[in-house]
């Protein structure tokens, strides 16, 4: 594989790839129920929603006006004097947190954010160039650098842009407004007049416009964005012409042809969600293959049990097979957001539970990790063991210079909704459980569902079927992999306790059988107003341990209990967890405290401490022992914390000293 010559200021290079027509055979998949459809009650992920709404999007724009990120937008639109500020990419943080804005608008209006909003857009329209281009740090700075940073040096021109389309994209379908997405409609034409075919071939160093592009294909129905978003992912790996991105911006191999997950995690699931993109649009097979395999890779080999992916602070990346150290875990929270974007993708293509498994994991875990209870406070990587010395990754930060992790969590949140359901034809998916209600239609018939429960607490849910007359359709309702004895859908991780847990279902009373499906139960009947759907789905603490090929949990155990995994933190415990010991044969039980971190589940029991005698021998006394859920730790300051717990002496700590 060779390049051309890495020289500053590179001149555009003439794209040499001929490209066949796009096949026109979009696949027919699972269309997932829009967030805006789903009126969620009062609940668990009803109250991140609002702390999102009311917390943290004003938090995070008030940041970036801090920070000078908006005033970047004012200075290029000649409303303000001075020069760019910050990193070349925080026009980035912005979009974000405005496609979070507009979701939130959708599900509640604010007289306060939405004027608001609207004098942020027209500053950043303000700052459009008359050719189409938006990109504060070359406008009107360094004009004539324009696209000469594509790589090395990278300057993320075109990942703003991408996030600047799907804002707008977003707003559009949220507000009705026209404002963002006309702008977009005008930059997308000026990167396709610079990008393609006989024009530049330079692929963009982090993925993010390729799926941005196909967005905007879909509320346009202009095909020439969904060709360029096409030209850029054949592009990559295709590296004789051009200076390569290499395996860190996964360019190391033409995309059909990649197995292995590697490289920047983050670029890498952005990548992943651009194939399964690209796949449902066009129907390619061969997009489709190098997306599972690249699925396998990363779930099979390279995820924390925390549903975290990316080992490694170097280049924020994943490390080789099994590598999953835990003090020193990288475990970005946006490539945990990222994961669940390309595992709700595959689930869309391909209706199997265990992407829903695999998406529930990262998101009650580390996508909730990543923000304070408060709302105001984030994890740029998230471990799963602290020392208890303030640090990056040990300690949460208002901010950070690079803000994309905060940001994207403005934009996260407020869509949760929109993986809870999904449909195709006339069968509805049930992939996972909040109190709320959802509105479909299935043929020529309205449907409510309204589901009642106290979930990720309680494992008993009431589903209320409403269809506005009688009605022949199916129901699916996953069974989550945890309630099968399986915490991860491969043999990364397993239970290592004997427990069998219970899952019961009935239908107005009725008891039915359990007859799986890939991970979801079929109920195909005439459906009736006010028919009542129950299940139960029984919540024991878990033991989980990992494979034998993880040498960082050898002789360890985690805790679960239901989707949420735990941890052991030094307040809980005088600062001494890793002397703690988590017995085979410790009773473990779980009780709600509504008065502790927001109201959770905390597992309590009699574990083992060890301590250092006389004649240098550890022995072990009987300690009381308290786990709290890992997304809530470090909400009441910082210190010490694990998740993988030794079985046995041998693998604690008499004399506690900084973690390794």
């Amino acid at each position: 594989m060779t390049s051309a010559p890495l020289a500053a200021g590179i001149t555009a290079v003439m794209a040499t790839m001929t490209l066949a027509p796009l096949p026109a055979t979009p696949v027919d998949g699972v269309t997932p129920l829009a967030f805006d459809q789903v009126r969620l009650d009062d609940g668990f992920w009803a109250s991140r929603i609002r702390v999102c709404r009311e917390v943290t999007i004003p938090h995070c724009f008030k940041q970036c006006e801090e920070t000078g990120r908006i005033d970047n937008f004012a200075i290029a639109a000649g409303l303000k004097q001075g020069t760019h500020t910050g990193a070349a990419y925080n026009d980035s943080d912005v979009y974000k947190i405005i496609e979070g804005a507009a979701y939130s608008l959708k599900s509640r209006p604010d007289p306060k954010l939405e004027p608001y909003l609207d004098g942020v857009i027209a500053t950043i329209t303000a700052a459009q160039q008359n050719d189409g281009y938006l990109f504060t740090y070359f406008t009107p700075d360094h004009a004539d650098e324009r696209f000469k940073h594509i790589s090395p040096g990278p300057k993320h021109e075109l990942y703003c842009m991408g996030h600047f389309i799907e804002a707008a994209v977003a707003h559009f379908k949220m507000t009705g407004k026209r404002t963002l997405l006309d702008a977009a409609v005008r930059l997308a034409d000026h990167i396709d007049s610079v990008f393609g075919p006989g024009k530049r071939n330079n692929v963009p160093h982090h993925p993010e416009v390729e799926s941005a592009l196909i967005k905007l294909y879909q509320v346009s129905n202009q095909p020439r964005y969904l060709e360029l978003a096409r030209f850029f992912i054949d592009q990559r790996g295709h590296t004789d012409a051009r200076p390569s991105v290499t395996f860190y911006g996964q360019d190391h191999l033409p995309l059909r042809q990649q197995s292995e997950i590697v490289g920047h995690a983050v670029r890498a699931m952005y990548n992943c969600v651009n194939l399964t993109a690209l796949y449902q649009e066009s129907g390619d097979p061969q997009l489709l293959a190098a997306a599972r395999r690249l699925w396998e890779s990363a779930t099979q080999r390279k995820l924390y049990v925390t549903g975290g992916i990316g080992a490694l602070g170097r280049g924020e990346s994943f490390g080789n097979d099994y590598q999953l150290p835990n003090g020193s875990a990288y475990s970005e929270t946006c490539a945990a957001i990222g994961l669940v974007f390309f595992a709700h993708r595959m689930w869309q293509i391909q209706p199997d539970a265990e992407y829903i498994d695999v998406l529930e994991r990262a998101l009650y875990n580390t996508v909730l990790d990543g923000v304070s209870l408060a709302g105001n406070e984030f994890f740029y990587p998230n471990k799963l063991l602290a020392a208890g010395e303030p640090g990056w990754g040990t300690a949460r930060r208002s901010w950070y210079e690079c803000a994309c992790c905060p940001s994207n969590i403005c934009r996260f949140i407020p869509a949760v909704p929109g993986y809870l359901y999904g449909q195709c034809g006339d069968i509805v998916y049930v992939n996972s459980f909040m109190a709320g209600t959802a509105t479909f239609n299935t043929g020529h018939q309205t449907v409510s569902l309204t589901q009642q429960t106290a979930y990720p607490w309680d494992g008993s849910v009431t589903i209320t079927v409403a269809p506005a007359a009688e009605a022949d359709f199916t129901i699916k309702l996953r069974i989550p992999g945890w309630a099968r004895n399986q915490p991860v859908p491969t043999d990364l991780y397993r239970n290592a306790d004997a427990i069998q847990p219970t899952v019961s279902l009935t239908i107005n009373g009725e008891s039915q059988d359990i007859q799986l499906q890939k991970g979801y139960v079929a109920l195909t009947r005439v459906w009736k107003q006010d028919d009542v759907i129950a299940l139960n789905l029984a919540m024991p603490v878990r033991r989980v341990v990992a494979s034998d090929k993880v040498a960082d949990d050898a002789g360890r155990v985690a805790l679960e209990r239901g989707p949420v995994f735990y941890c052991f933190e030094g307040v809980d415990h005088k600062d001494k967890v890793f002397s703690l010991v988590v017995p085979d044969d410790a009773a473990l039980a779980a009780t709600f405290r509504a008065d502790l971190l927001g109201g959770v589940a905390v597992i309590t029991g009699q574990g083992t401490i060890a301590t250092q005698q006389a004649d240098g021998s550890v022995a072990g006394a009987a300690t009381a022992i308290t786990a709290v859920p890992y997304y809530a730790w470090c909400n009441r300051g910082a210190g010490q914390m694990q998740v993988w717990m030794p079985r046995a002496l041998d693998k604690a700590d008499p004399s506690p000293a900084a973690a390794k």
